[in-house]
């Protein structure tokens, strides 16, 4: 069963992802608040373990969606949405948010790619030709409709929703598979609950 912080939360990406599905944007308005309701709500409901916790998945979540893209391919306010996940449910459940989240992006730009590939002309190529032909026949095939659907932008809101979900709904069972014997450091708890 899910705690309440969970359940919050839940609620506030599938609203970013209904938003970013429809506008391709995730507001501030939406985000900001969030995390200064996560991050207080556990130092009132968690006391000053919680709450400091509540900050490192703020924090951790700006590191993991902003640091390695130095070229800006992720819009912020995924990341906002990110670093809210983490002021609600802490580092250990923002990092299996993303965990999911990264599996789920692999798996919808696999399937863009896919859909909007030409195969048919691929085939075809594959079948006049022959196999050893077929790098003289690379100018034939049309991909200037992949070209353009792969630039168009997935929407990561959605995205993140899922990944959030199937990272709470799968805590137990991925932390035991990867072999965490306990989800606390230090004292400190990496899952919120409240």
């Amino acid at each position: 069963m899910l705690a309440i912080n969970q359940i919050v939360i839940l609620i506030v990406t599938s609203v970013c992802a209904v938003i970013d599905m429809r506008t391709s944007k995730i507001f501030n308005v939406v985000t900001f608040p969030a995390a200064a309701i996560g991050i207080i709500a556990n130092f009132v409901f968690g006391g000053w373990q919680a709450g400091v916790m509540a900050i490192v998945g703020w924090f951790l979540a700006c590191f993991v969606m902003i640091f390695p893209d130095r070229k800006k391919k992720m819009a912020f306010g995924d990341a906002k949405l990110m670093a809210a996940i983490g002021a609600f449910i802490g580092p250990g459940g923002m990092l299996l948010t993303f965990f999911y989240f990264s599996l789920c992006y692999g798996a919808v730009a696999a399937a863009k790619f896919c859909m909007w590939f030409p195969w048919k002309q691929f085939f075809t190529v594959f079948k006049v030709l022959g196999v050893e032909n077929a790098g003289m026949a690379q100018n034939s095939i049309d991909t200037a409709n992949v070209s353009q659907a792969l630039k168009s932008p997935i929407p990561l809101g959605p995205i993140i929703a899922i990944g959030m979900l199937l990272g709470m709904l799968l805590e137990q069972q991925t932390l035991a598979f990867l072999g965490f014997k306990t989800s606390e450091v230090g004292g400190f708890p990496l899952f919120l609950r409240f």
